[in-house]
């Protein structure tokens, strides 16, 4: 599960400006070197082109309820307070996050301060899975938290991450209920993926 928070961190970090100073961004960049993405743009390409699971998720991600659920789920205070921490660290996540926006038709959000082949969604994942360098961005992933005290803040404001307003907000928003459903409707292990973040994190 360490490659799966790693890969949201490059992503974030790859619409990042080259600093002028070491920051957090040049870890990210670190790890964003190591990344195909070239053959994932490609993959990702690939299957919105010809497979029809991956075509409907985009349809669904491009309607009312999940534009609901994206307003409802970057309204928490929780995520807010991430995102400034990271835009404070010098990471572009309000700018990352208006690209999806402006892709999908969503709300934009306003910073409060500066070979598997199996097909559909799980054989998109697991093929982009596949590409990853495993061992080579768990060791960097080891080297920055021993190394790099802007990193492991990072890390540590992760944990402390105030997982419950998530649950609150699922228990209580029955768009966020039907876009759960709907992606194990799609194939997605929703609860696997959920737990595997919740004990990564140690929000169990």
């Amino acid at each position: 599960m360490k490659l799966a928070v790693i890969v949201v961190a490059c992503l974030v970090a790859t619409v990042a400006s080259a600093p002028t100073q070491r920051a957090l961004t040049d870890d990210l960049d670190d790890f964003v070197e190591l990344l195909p993405l070239d053959d994932l743009l490609s993959l990702a390409l690939r299957y919105l082109l010809s497979d029809k699971e991956v075509q409907q998720t985009l349809l669904y991600l491009q309607g009312e309820e999940f534009a609901k659920v994206w307003d409802q789920f970057f309204a928490l205070s929780a995520v807010r307070d991430l995102l400034n921490y990271l835009e404070e660290a010098g990471v572009p996540a309000y700018d990352s996050l208006n690209v999806v926006a402006d892709f999908l038709g969503l709300t934009p959000l306003k910073p409060n301060v500066r070979s598997l082949r199996t097909g559909g969604l799980n054989g998109l994942l697991e093929e982009a899975v596949a590409m990853l360098p495993h061992e080579e961005l768990e060791a960097l992933f080891d080297e920055k938290m021993k190394t790099s005290t802007e990193f492991k803040a990072l890390f540590e404001t992760l944990q402390k991450f105030d997982h419950k307003q998530l649950r609150d907000l699922y228990e209580t928003s029955a768009e966020v209920k039907g876009m759960v459903q709907k992606l194990r409707d799609f194939g997605v292990d929703v609860d696997h993926i959920v737990e595997m973040v919740k004990d990564f994190f140690g929000w169990n």
